[in-house]
């Protein structure tokens, strides 16, 4: 008997969470970044044009908009891109990030006087080019070393948080409908957002703005539910927009499916809008454009930006079908007419199918698999249908969520169960007292203390007794820089296996594991001999016993 789980578009829909953070419930927003500002020729208006892209997001220079303090010239060859981007409907997004010489020596405003004369800067801007600009940005990566200089640097959260304040009492009055976009952070980072809310920046803003690069777009919906139930026990949520998005690739064709995937994510999150990073591939940061300026060639990402901008998203915000992680399937719209599904292997049933299509929009026969690689179901009043042979949970769609849990056992044997740990960058699971110590989506490693090595544990509870068909690989991506890991798999009672990750991959099973109702199977990662190497890479597929 085949177990199945059956999605069918006409009852589900709706089932999946809706991120209440969502600003326009039945519509999500998809720009692209551009660098005029940096110098960027014009022509290339055109291409965002072509793309579809329904806005853009730049900047303008303040030294050169303010070249003396208190007058302001709009004139600098650099800005040039504004007046026209408004003029062609582009909805530009502009950050304020700049700094200016004149003010506090040129580094990130502090003073209350730099921060009230950024403010000015901006409402003239606003003034300027009005009712052109709708939304702003204020803050860019303020969390990384990368984007502050100065006493800022020594406390972010007080100062971003007075900067946004001296932005809110300049616009309040004179430009009341521009939304502004609060921070710009990178990633989710929950410990910094916690910080500035507590620094009442949730009244100064009418949005969040952060920035997801990553290494897979799974579990990111996790931690986008985290920021909104963090705002809420603030007692504000705010909509959440992704301003930068993207992935530094090592092979171009990887872009369109995480591109695909991502927007599904985000926009089923609540997410009200994101922005590719970027327009023009850029040789420092290689296979992330949509267009390379140098053979001027389209990109294959802009293959997958086209097809959402074109076929997509006009039909309505993503929606997902069903509540199992396992299967990511999303209508796009309330009609049934498109469908985006990827996860794990399993059989795919649809009914209403008139054409399929991969990533970037090109024909394919007949899909009847679902996979890693998302396919584009395109009908009328669809229907979707997974069927597998075994349940399953794993590492990369179960993450976080039962009947795994996460833990450390110490070098005496006893153990703790971990959390969360939220800081200036994406959280992961840990104990503040046992760091390094780490699980995430991607990586798993322990510790090595004066008292012996700590090890994370991945711990699977049996819902049911049976035999489960378990299959794991621990690795490295590349050669470590110490003697690697241990890893060991063990059950409550006895040790089914062990190596150790060094140069070499760890592997075990496929093996049945005979366990009952409420049995455990851990899969614990720690120090060898001494540390370096620790934090590994891994994939651990369970399936459950076969249905009688």
């Amino acid at each position: 008997m085949m177990w199945q789980r059956g999605v069918f578009l006409g009852l589900v829909l709706g089932l999946g969470p809706q991120g209440p953070a969502c600003a326009e419930p039945d519509s999500f927003h998809l720009g692209v970044q551009t660098h005029f500002v940096q110098g960027w020729r014009l022509e290339f208006l055109d291409l965002v044009e072509d793309m579809g892209a329904q806005s853009l997001r730049d900047e303008v220079s303040w030294p050169a908009t303010e070249p003396h303090p208190g007058r302001f010239d709009f004139s600098a060859e650099r800005a040039a891109f504004l007046p026209q981007a408004i003029a062609r409907g582009m909805a530009p997004l502009i950050l304020f990030t700049d700094t200016h010489p004149n003010y506090d020596n040129g580094q990130t405003p502090f003073s209350d006087d730099a921060q009230r004369a950024m403010a000015r800067y901006i409402r003239a801007v606003l003034d300027h080019y009005q009712p052109g600009i709708a939304r702003i940005e204020v803050g860019n990566e303020f969390n990384s070393d990368d984007f502050v200089s100065g006493p800022f640097a020594q406390d972010r959260p007080l100062y971003l948080a007075a900067m946004l304040r001296a932005v809110h009492a300049e616009l309040a009055t004179t430009h009341p409908q521009v939304e502004i976009l609060c921070t710009g952070t990178h990633s989710v980072a929950l410990g910094f957002f916690r910080a500035l809310f507590e620094q009442g920046i949730l009244q100064y803003c009418d949005a969040l703005s952060v920035h997801l690069y990553r290494d897979h777009p799974e579990s990111i919906e996790i931690e986008l539910e985290r920021l909104t139930a963090l705002m809420a026990e603030f007692g504000t949520v705010l909509p959440i927009h992704v301003t930068e998005f993207g992935k530094w690739f090592d092979d171009p064709d990887q872009a369109p499916g995480f591109m695909l995937k991502m927007v599904a994510l985000m926009a089923e999150a609540g997410v009200a809008g994101a922005w590719w990073y970027a327009l023009l591939d850029q040789p420092w940061w290689p296979n992330m454009g949509l267009h390379d300026p140098d053979t001027g060639t389209d990109m294959p990402a802009a293959d997958a930006f086209r097809l959402l901008q074109r076929q997509l998203l006009p039909l309505g915000r993503p929606q997902r079908i069903g509540d199992s992680p396992l299967d990511h399937i999303y209508s796009f719209g309330a009609g049934g007419d498109a469908i985006i599904a990827w996860g794990a292997p399993a059989n795919l049933i649809v009914e209403g199918a008139q054409s399929y299509l991969d990533a970037r929009g090109g024909p394919l026969p007949p899909v009847t698999e679902l996979r890693a690689e998302p396919v584009i179901i395109l009908g009328r009043n669809l229907s979707v249908h997974v069927e597998r042979a075994r349940h399953l949970v794993d590492t990369h769609y179960s993450f976080g969520r039962p009947p795994w849990s996460y833990h450390a056992q110490r070098a005496d044997g006893t153990q703790v169960a971990l959390d969360y740990i939220d800081w200036e960058w994406s959280s992961s699971l840990g104990d503040p007292g046992l760091r390094p110590l780490v699980i995430s989506h991607d990586w798993i490693g322990g510790a090595m203390f004066d008292t012996g090595a700590y090890h994370a544990i991945e711990r699977f509870t049996a819902p049911v007794t049976g035999s489960y068909l378990v299959t794991g690989r621990w690795y490295h991506d590349t050669p470590p820089s110490g003697d690697g890991a241990d890893v060991t798999v063990r059950t409550h009672d006895r040790v089914l296996g062990s190596g150790i990750v060094a140069a070499q991959a760890f592997d075990f099973g496929p093996a049945e594991v005979a366990l009952t109702t409420g049995d455990t199977l851990d899969f614990a990662v720690g120090p060898h001999l001494a540390p370096g190497g620790d934090v590994i890479r891994r994939t651990i597929d369970i399936q459950f016993p076969q249905a009688p």
